[in-house]
């Protein structure tokens, strides 16, 4: 357990926000390196982390749940990808489990870039 200033040793708590792909809009993404920032900074000594996660597409979700949707867009992601395929769920499942998990008690204000080495 994380054991700060302001939590009892029981108590936790991790903020992970992830900024979805370029596809994905809504209010507080306009800048997610800018949020995360600034509330890993406000909220810090209280003991709780903050921390983003930017993944490359996934497969099977959103515009990609149907396998067969959008292939022209598909084999671009996958040609630019240097691990040759998209992101899986669980890829990114792990990187939220990583921030959520003891190991991470020290990490805040990161943004972690889940997308196999593609440089967007």
């Amino acid at each position: 357990m994380q054991k700060q200033s302001d939590l009892t040793p029981e108590e936790f708590a991790v903020v992970i926000n992830s900024a979805g792909s370029r596809t994905t809009k809504n209010a507080h993404n306009a800048n997610p390196v800018l949020v995360d920032n600034v509330l890993s900074q406000e909220i810090g000594h209280r003991g709780i982390t903050v921390n983003s996660i930017i993944p490359f597409a996934v497969d099977r979700a959103g515009i990609f749940a149907d396998p067969a949707s959008y292939p022209a867009m598909r084999k671009s992601l996958i040609d630019s990808c240097p691990m040759g395929r998209m992101a899986e769920v669980g890829d990114i499942a792990n990187a939220a489990e990583f921030f959520a998990s003891d190991l991470s008690s020290f990490i805040s204000g990161q943004h972690l870039l889940v997308n196999g080495g593609a440089n967007q």
